[in-house]
């Protein structure tokens, strides 16, 4: 009962943050879906204009080929303009193509306030655009990535499977976070905390810091809390780039270590069950223990044919409707790995190397 209440509420912080960062935009949000080459029509030989968070990190990458692979099949031209987790960038990038008049855009920006104001400018000179992952007060298609469910559903598991491992001691969270991502929070951050506290209400917060952006600032703020909060136990990277950092700064002063699968000093949970973390995950000596999965190959389907729509006119550009996709959660204890690289193979479309 407890779960089911926490789950509810939980929900209903998610939808929240949603209804806040759309109300000034009017219209009414409507679910839909993208199928494979679902839209009629043609868009033969037009360019969309594509602006990624960032092309560092291995599960943007792995989108963007399967972008490139869907857009294909329209007969689609896809320019990208890498947004390098900087905002100025990022709204630079968006001016750039409204100027160079191409005939769709695709954004994925860090930051609502900044692009409002480029958004209308497309619109107002007739260019289709549809937002990805942070949605903003624009009445324009948005396609959602819905983590809070996987991400409590990883809180649960790093607090259950510690407490077996260590019975009787309190656990101590921190994250390398994206701290001013209202979306972060919303769908990855909050959730898994609430995840923590459904097994272990008593659970304590160790330390919450920024991570940066990049994998180095990420390492050093995992530095940071293991410095200060030495007593950490679960650690949470909300990204792979910040996983993938606390991972070498728990390395470095002895830690990160498990045998035969139980953790020895704390659990390392990720995001985005990259190549990197599925290695670690499935190391039966690593600490690196759950992750969820953002799906690059559901997502980019969902993102060209949600596009391809807008161009065609089968979905209205002027109108506020969202897409959702959604994440697989993965832990070593209850996700055999031959399920694991089947699922790895599908989405990144490459044979593993765990």
């Amino acid at each position: 009962m407890k779960k089911k209440t926490l789950l509810v509420l939980l929900l209903v912080f998610v939808f929240a943050i949603t209804a806040a960062l759309g109300a000034c935009g009017g219209g009414g949000g409507t679910s839909g879906g993208g199928g494979g080459g679902g839209a009629t029509g043609s868009v033969e030989g037009k360019t969309v204009g594509v602006i990624p968070i960032t092309l560092s990190n291995g599960f943007h990458q792995a989108e963007k080929i399967w972008r490139e692979r869907f857009a294909e099949e329209y007969g689609l031209t896809l320019k990208y303009l890498d947004g390098e987790f900087d905002q100025t960038i990022i709204v630079n990038n968006l001016d750039q193509l409204i100027a160079e008049q191409v005939d769709g855009i695709v954004l994925h920006s860090y930051e609502v306030d900044s692009v409002v104001a480029g958004i209308d400018e497309a619109r107002a000179q007739s260019i289709p655009i549809i937002t990805y992952y942070l949605e903003t007060p624009n009445n324009i298609p948005f396609v959602a990535i819905n983590e809070a469910e996987a991400a409590f559903a990883m809180g649960q598991v790093a607090a259950t499977q510690w407490l077996e491992a260590h019975p009787g001691t309190q656990i101590v969270y921190s994250v390398v976070d994206y701290i001013d991502s209202p979306v972060v929070q919303a769908m990855r951050t909050q959730p898994f905390i609430a995840g923590i506290k459904d097994v272990a209400p008593d659970a304590k917060q160790g330390k919450i810091i920024d991570g940066g952006g990049t994998r180095d600032t990420g390492y050093k703020a995992a530095q940071d809390i293991i410095q200060s909060t030495p007593e950490t136990n679960i650690f949470y990277g909300a990204s792979s780039d910040y996983s993938l950092a606390i991972w070498p700064a728990l390395q470095e002063v002895g830690r990160g270590k498990a045998s035969n699968g139980v953790v020895e000093t704390e659990i390392l949970v990720g995001t985005d069950a990259t190549g990197e973390e599925m290695k670690l995950l499935y190391d039966s000596s690593s600490s690196f223990k759950v992750t969820m999965g953002l799906t690059p190959k559901d997502n980019a389907r969902k993102i060209i044919d949600t596009i391809v729509a807008v161009m065609l006119g089968e979905i209205d550009p002027d109108t506020k409707v969202t897409i959702n996709t959604y994440d697989k959660q993965f832990d070593y204890w209850s996700t055999t790995i031959e399920d694991a690289r089947a699922w790895f193979s599908d989405q990144y479309g490459m044979e593993p190397e765990f």
